[in-house]
């Protein structure tokens, strides 16, 4: 029978192919680590583009609310100033103002502290 014990050349020859597959194995697995690196790095490139992207939006809707705010500020500042003027050249005008928008038949100085308090509240969001 041949066996590897008595044959030397054999030895040789088994080492050799052994060594030869794990070289073999090794230069096919690194091109594959390297393309597994490259995906993940581009992975991580796109999730920061949308990141960026989120918080761009993020920052226009706040500066959108930004100028509502102020916007809104301005409305009711005219609002008071027209109300101010009606009061002092047209009375009888402010009266039927306030009566309307209080939802009353008649005009009182209560639908007026009424309205007033509630002018005063929507100013202060």
């Amino acid at each position: 029978m041949n066996t590897l014990k008595n044959k030397p050349e054999l030895q040789f020859i088994f080492f050799v192919g052994v060594i030869i597959s794990l070289v073999v194995i090794a230069v096919w697995s690194q091109p594959t680590i390297a393309n597994t690196t490259v995906e993940t790095e581009c992975k991580e490139d796109s999730l920061q583009i949308v990141i960026n992207e989120l918080q761009s939006e993020i920052e226009i809707d706040e500066d959108g609310w930004d100028d509502k705010e102020k916007r809104y500020e301005q409305i009711i500042f005219e609002y008071q100033y027209g109300l101010d003027h009606l009061k002092y050249y047209h009375p009888e005008a402010y009266k039927e103002f306030h009566r309307i928008i209080g939802y009353k038949q008649e005009y009182s100085r209560e639908t007026e502290r009424e309205n007033k308090k509630r002018l005063k509240t929507i100013g202060k969001w």
